[in-house]
């Protein structure tokens, strides 16, 4: 049994990252866990030619019966109703814009699927296929710096001969989930660094234009990477 008090971020809809969140948490023994699911209002502007996060594919319960299922507290707020107690970390498994207050008052540990700062922003496993850049997650404390700032760990993703796109996706995605449990240990033991954005470019979604050939960008980057 782990007695570290965690708080959970998310949405109050069905979420594969957060299912995968809430089960490692309870996986490990963290027991004192509760999650706050924001209501939210995106609409998608642009949607991926190639899809490279895992979807809902299996039996996956609403996030109100799942931490009833567990054992945790479960509240809907919208985030600025939201209050953490300050003796809990707080894990990001979806969240949109969050309140000052509560990155100001809390430690708050985010998963980037990117390799900080080379990626950073949205689309980070493509924009490094695509600009030559190491392949990666960064597990890092969220503050006034996107994608950057107190870094507790950062991974570089294995490339392998027999690899596909959506296998290294997937080996990211993996990564992400088990990075954002092990940055609780990681940070109670004060392992992390500071690490500035300095002129790297904060990506926005990557363009269709870009993105039709991305396939062959990634053959071309797994023949230059592998061992």
């Amino acid at each position: 049994m782990n007695d570290r008090k965690v708080a959970v971020l998310t949405y109050p809809i069905k979420h594969r990252k957060t299912y995968d969140v809430i089960s490692l948490l309870k996986a490990n023994g963290y027991s004192d866990v509760v999650v706050f699911a924001s209501p939210f209002k995106y609409a998608k502007k642009q949607y991926p030619t190639i899809q490279h996060r895992p979807e809902l594919s299996y039996k996956i319960p609403e996030p109100d019966i799942l931490c009833r299922n567990f054992g945790y507290e479960y509240f809907v707020r919208r985030p600025e109703e939201i209050c953490v107690e300050k003796e809990r970390i707080v894990l990001v498994a979806g969240a949109g814009i969050l309140p000052d207050e509560i990155i100001n008052s809390n430690i708050v540990l985010n998963s980037h699927p990117g390799y900080i700062p080379n990626c950073r922003g949205l689309d980070a496993f493509k924009w490094a296929i695509n600009d030559n850049e190491p392949i990666g997650v960064t597990t890092h404390i969220i503050g006034k710096y996107i994608d950057a700032g107190y870094v507790i760990e950062r991974r570089k993703i294995d490339v392998y001969p027999n690899d596909t796109f959506h296998s290294v996706a997937y080996r990211v995605y993996e990564n992400e989930v088990s990075m954002l449990i092990e940055a609780i240990e990681k940070y109670d033991k004060n392992d992390f660094e500071l690490i500035l954005p300095g002129n790297s470019i904060l990506h926005k979604r990557m363009p269709k234009a870009i993105e039709e050939h991305l396939l062959d960008r990634f053959e071309e980057y797994k023949n230059s990477h592998i061992g």
